[in-house]
């Protein structure tokens, strides 16, 4: 018995997403494998292309997770999570005003029911604003965060070096710019 494009994308999608969960690098083939077949059967869909981007980077091809991103975005029309990752890979690239933009454009799209995706938004723009020198709108944005998120560790992590970035920041310039 034949199984129905749907049902078939679906399983290929639960299978990559489970071989890029399991944190072994061994098997990113087979998730970017699997991947690659659903989306031979939905190249349309702005989730089979968010999978891809998200296994692309996890082999460190942030070309390749760009180029994804890019098509989730035009099959996603500007959701929150598409912006997300392709702010997300354009700091791995290093276009860090880019990302900012990007960044802000998800908070901007975020509906209520994708509140789990606030904690990453807030933690990446923290690492936006502290490689663009900004270490006072870093220290702000992570206590923004801990307020909306108040349990994350990740934005509490966040919060140390940059507030020690703000700190040094200040001295620098009651030093008269001597470091």
């Amino acid at each position: 018995m034949r199984v129905p494009h749907g049902t078939e994308f679906d399983r290929l999608l639960d299978q990559a997403r489970e071989l890029l969960g399991a944190g072994d690098d061994e098997q990113l083939a087979d998730a970017n494998l699997a991947v690659n077949q659903a989306l031979a059967l939905r190249p349309e869909s702005a989730d089979g292309w968010l999978l891809k981007c998200q296994v692309q980077s996890a082999t460190g091809d942030d070309i390749a997770a760009l180029a994804a991103a890019e098509m989730a975005l035009a099959r996603g029309a500007m959701r929150a999570e598409c912006l997300y990752w392709r702010g997300a890979v354009l700091g791995d690239l290093g276009r860090h005003r880019e990302a900012l933009r990007d960044i802000e454009a998800a908070f901007e799209a975020l509906l209520p029911e994708e509140h789990w995706l606030l904690e990453d938004l807030y933690y990446e723009k923290v690492m936006m604003l502290e490689a663009l020198g900004l270490p006072g709108a870093a220290v702000a944005t992570c206590e923004v965060g801990l307020a909306q998120c108040p349990g994350s560790a990740l934005l509490r992590a966040a919060l140390v070096p940059a507030e020690r970035a703000r700190v040094r920041s200040s001295l620098k310039v009651l030093r008269g710019g001597a470091g």
